[in-house]
């Protein structure tokens, strides 16, 4: 089931009694649990049919408690809990929220979130293929123009086709920023109940991130300003530390392997036949080569294990680490 399809099913009061929404993008998860809300609570009934829970804080003894009780005034109750894998469950216990899951109180909507889902566990692999699973990941951006434009119409505007991707490609795959920048462009936009693309082009600034690319190009150029910049800029958006760090290893590997291959006098089709690789990413790579000495790449390769191993064992503050990493190489 997609994020579209429940939130259709819930506007038309189609409602489950379980839901498990995993998955990164906590916007999506927002989205839901309020839509849910606002088809499910009234001002009378929420002090009986609403609870909330924090998985790594109460016990599961808790969750189904509230699950299984029947709600005071009537109507269907609902139980939300949050940050299902902040919480480990004996397996008696997952088992038990399993035999839930598959045969839920029919009164009731109870609501499981998560930030991960390791489907190598039994009790993630399970919930995930039930009927009430959705996914809330990041999107693509092709899918955000279609979308941005419908979350408009809802609120009874009409976001131009120009207006919609200017949108999407200044703010990029955040839906929750969009739909922010949505409002602001609405607020502005006032009686004429239509958005152009002028209108966003005042309103809404830069905030995609960075293009990880533009990172190791600077770096390439050894520019470390500009390096510096780009990397906190990811890291502001959300990046993961690792993913920065093994686009830049990998993109370091490769100017150390055209350079030992350059010293040979070998040509950029040669070079591409050894490494495996396209001709076209061995010719950008020489651009940058004659930046490198061998001697100063393999001194990078160092740090950037190093980097690594920090990363990963030391609790260090990721951004600390990765900005010492950066001057290293740009300084050599």
């Amino acid at each position: 089931m997609t994020v579209n399809e429940i939130l259709h099913d819930i506007e038309k009061g189609e409602i489950g009694p379980f839901y498990f929404l995993y998955g990164a993008e906590s916007f999506y998860r927002v989205e839901i649990v309020r839509a849910l809300t606002q088809q499910l609570i009234t001002p009378d009934n929420q002090d009986f049919n609403l609870e909330h829970f924090e998985a790594r804080e109460t016990a599961l003894g808790d969750w189904l408690g509230a699950a299984r009780t029947l709600s005071f005034m009537g109507g269907t109750k609902l139980v939300v809990v949050r940050n299902l894998h902040e919480t480990t469950l004996e397996d008696t216990e997952a088992q038990m929220l399993l035999d839930y899951a598959a045969n839920p109180t029919p009164d009731s909507c109870l609501v499981i979130t998560t930030d991960k889902a390791d489907r190598k566990r039994k009790l993630f692999k399970t919930l995930t293929a039930i009927a009430g699973a959705v996914s809330c990941e990041e999107p693509h951006e092709a899918g955000l123009i279609p979308w941005v434009k419908r979350r408009a119409r809802s609120m009874g505007y009409e976001l131009q086709a120009e207006a919609a991707r200017k949108m999407v490609d200044r703010v990029g795959p955040k839906p929750g920023i969009l739909a922010q920048e949505l409002e602001k462009v609405i607020t502005y936009a006032g009686k004429s109940k239509t958005v152009n693309g002028e209108m966003v082009a005042e309103l809404v600034g830069e905030i995609k991130v960075a293009n990880a690319f533009a990172l190791t190009e600077a770096l390439k150029e050894r520019r470390s300003e500009k390096a510096l910049c780009l990397l906190r800029n990811q890291l502001d958006h959300g990046e993961e530390p690792l993913k920065i760090l093994g686009l830049i290893a990998w993109q370091f590997r490769t100017l150390w392997e055209v350079k030992c291959h350059e010293a040979r006098k070998l040509g950029p089709r040669k070079i591409a036949e050894l490494m495996g690789a396209k001709p076209f990413m061995v010719e950008k790579a020489l651009q940058h080569t004659k930046n490198f000495s061998q001697e100063t790449l393999k001194n990078g390769l160092k740090n950037l294990f190093e980097a690594d191993l920090e990363l990963k064992t030391s609790g260090k503050d990721p951004q600390g680490v990765l900005e010492s990493l950066l001057l290293k190489l740009c300084s050599g």
